[in-house]
């Protein structure tokens, strides 16, 4: 934001400290002011409740206030999940929020909101088994973790469903090693289960949605190696 402004010709000064701010603002501004030349200049402030009182009094009452909030920009979204996010994802907040014209939404809703245009997950669409597995290998493959409170709400909401009830969900949704160490596991169950129909993987590595997942992530990978994300040697071949 601060770079916009500053992109459109004006000047930015931030009120960090009352001396320094008085030295740059009565030798660079005030005295141009006093001359009658005009300058465009924004004084940002950080807590504007604590520290209006401490500007001149002069640029008080010349200036004019501007306040920008969260629960301004986006008031009919809930301000405490916003408020939880990275910043780094309010553009795509924004960017989806340009084209919500419903009512305001509840916590729940707006978690849902966020996981959606935000990460791509759309959490009434996780019926089964491939379903997940999809979500998961495209968190993992893209090295994404979902903020702490986002991840809680998925786990608490997938654990309701007697269909991921044997999955260690808690474990492989926030972690890519142990979700990797899982694949692993379970590929070597799948084999086992064709040759001698032991016990079945949880996994559905027969499903070609899932196989063609598996392979985008193993050449992801691949491209990017780590030594904490080393591949399961089911995806080498």
């Amino acid at each position: 934001m601060l770079s916009a402004i500053r992109e459109r010709g004006f000047d930015l000064i931030s009120f960090d400290d009352s001396i320094t701010f008085r030295f740059a603002y009565e030798s660079q501004y005030r005295s141009v002011w006093d001359q009658g030349r005009k300058t465009d200049l924004v004084v940002v402030l950080r807590s504007a409740e604590q520290q209006l009182g401490k500007l001149p009094f002069d640029l008080l009452h010349a200036g004019r206030r501007l306040t920008f909030a969260l629960h301004q920009l986006f008031p009919k979204l809930n301000y405490p999940v916003l408020y939880e996010l990275d910043r780094t994802y309010l553009d795509a907040v924004a960017e989806s929020y340009e084209a919500h014209d419903g009512d305001q939404l509840t916590e729940r809703e707006t978690k849902e909101f966020v996981l959606m245009h935000c990460f791509g997950i759309v959490l009434k669409l996780i019926k089964t088994p491939v379903d997940l597995l999809k979500v998961l290998l495209s968190l993992h493959a893209r090295k994404i973790r979902l903020p702490d409170f986002l991840n809680q709400y998925l786990l608490e909401n997938l654990t309701r469903d007697s269909t991921f009830a044997a999955w260690p969900l808690a474990e492989i949704l926030p972690s890519r090693e142990k979700f990797l160490r899982f694949l692993q596991a379970e590929w070597d169950l799948y084999l086992n289960s064709l040759s001698d129909g032991g016990k079945q993987s949880r996994v559905p590595f027969h499903h070609e949605d899932i196989r063609a997942y598996i392979d985008t992530f193993s050449w992801m990978a691949r491209c990017s190696p780590s030594k904490e994300t080393m591949l399961p040697t089911f995806l080498h071949g």
